[in-house]
């Protein structure tokens, strides 16, 4: 009987019922490992610049040129991330220099991002 078993998942690659791994469970350790916070928080300004690249791609294909004069909202994405990522560390326990230098550092970083949305917006606004 076990003959007729192995000749019939020879070929198809199949493993026998006794050869399956066990699966992962409380006893074997965790199935997931999840992202931390601060990979989650940069992630998501990935996906930011993706979308915005996506729309300047769709931009250029219609309209045949790229738009000019866009740095600023550019760079807004990163300084927001860098401002939230200082707050992060903070959370963390990462407290390099205390409250008032978390403070400065991550509103200096959302000052500017708002700035550079403010300069760069009518500029983008003025070319479409």
């Amino acid at each position: 009987m076990e003959e007729k078993n192995k000749d019939l998942t020879a070929g198809t690659g199949a493993v026998p019922e006794e050869q399956t791994p066990e699966a992962e469970g409380p006893e074997n350790g965790p199935a997931v490992a999840y992202a931390s916070p601060m990979k989650r928080l940069w992630a998501w300004v990935g996906l930011v610049y993706a979308v915005g690249y996506a729309l300047l791609m769709a931009y250029a294909f219609a309209h045949g040129n790229f738009p000019q004069g866009i740095g600023q909202l550019l760079i807004a994405p990163a300084l927001a991330g860098l401002g939230a990522s200082v707050i992060l560390r903070y959370r963390e326990g990462n407290r390099r220099g205390g409250l008032p230098v978390c403070v400065i550092l991550a509103g200096t970083s959302f000052a500017l991002a708002v700035w550079n949305l403010v300069q760069g917006l009518p500029v983008l606004l003025g070319q479409l």
